[in-house]
């Protein structure tokens, strides 16, 4: 799988990190193989689409003992799962981890996400 195919969802944050926005999405409807608790999308400024895609998914019954759920970072045509966890199941520890992946892999470090209205 690449990028998430997504027909809805609901934004629950944005963030300006540096020249990125970066948005929080809940309650996604798809046609993945795979049911998304959030997806963080990550935009540069004067881009339509997104150039960052970090997943929390609904681990599979089999896996759970690991977590509930697994994160899945998409980087162009790249994915890689970095583990799973309860926690990823919580809008704020996803939002903080996520923000850091794309801060990391795009040398934001020096950025301080901006929370937007």
């Amino acid at each position: 799988m690449t990028t998430p195919h997504i027909q809805t969802a609901i934004p629950q944050r944005r963030y300006q990190l540096g020249s990125f926005l970066v948005n929080i999405l809940s309650d996604i409807k798809t046609d993945d193989p795979v049911e998304y608790r959030y997806i963080m999308a990550l935009i540069d400024e004067g881009e339509q689409e997104p150039c960052l895609y970090v997943t929390a998914e609904v681990n599979p019954p089999a896996q759970r003992q690991q977590g509930s759920y697994r994160i899945r970072v998409v980087l162009d045509e790249q994915e890689k799962e970095m583990g799973s966890a309860d926690e990823w199941g919580d809008i704020e520890n996803f939002s903080i981890f996520s923000m850091g992946i794309a801060a990391k892999l795009y040398q934001l470090s020096d950025e301080e996400p901006k929370r937007l209205a």
